[in-house]
């Protein structure tokens, strides 16, 4: 039986308003429209989406009131090529990793995720988090290569290093949803 995949949009869904948040900002935007596209192919197949995002510890607001407020700021273009659909779940990370102290491995397991598809921002930080937490979790994972950003190119190269270092794979969109 093939592994159900997901694809995990890391804080995608964001005003940028904090440092190195501009220089990554224009990073996320320029990459967006590739990440809406693997976005629309994982659903496509059959697999599940799940926006994991910083509150920036207001943790009187949610998910709803991150994507009004993105609506509202120079975060609107980027997050107009990923917004979320209905469908699509999410939860809300006080750090780093997509995984600490939230309940996204019980919901992958209860949709019978076995691969995670990795994407968003930024590549040095909760991208790379998030993808060691995955892997020590026992998931397939995979950072796709073309769907995440950095504040700077060499950031984002530097944490590709390390991920390959890491054994993680790490492949463009195109490769991404069928390589094993």
């Amino acid at each position: 039986m093939p592994a159900r995949v997901a694809l995990l949009i890391l804080d995608m869904v964001s005003t940028f308003d904090f440092p190195r948040g501009a220089p990554l900002r224009r990073e996320a935007q320029a990459m967006a429209p590739r990440l809406g596209a693997l976005r629309s192919r994982v659903k496509a197949s059959g697999g599940v989406c799940v926006y994991a995002n910083d509150n920036f510890a207001d943790w009187c607001s949610d998910f709803s009131t991150l994507v009004q407020l993105a609506r509202q700021s120079p975060g609107r273009h980027v997050l107009e090529a990923v917004a979320p659909d209905a469908d699509d779940a999410h939860v809300l990370k006080p750090r780093h990793s997509a995984f600490h102290q939230t309940p996204l491995q019980y919901l992958l397991k209860q949709a019978r995720v076995d691969r995670v598809l990795i994407g968003g921002v930024s590549t040095e930080a909760c991208v790379l988090a998030t993808a060691l937490d995955a892997r020590i979790r026992e998931f397939e994972v995979c950072v796709v290569s073309d769907c995440v950003a950095s504040s700077s190119p060499a950031r984002r190269m530097r944490a590709l290093a390390v991920l390959r270092d890491c054994e993680i794979e790490v492949h463009p969109a195109r490769r991404a949803l069928d390589a094993r």
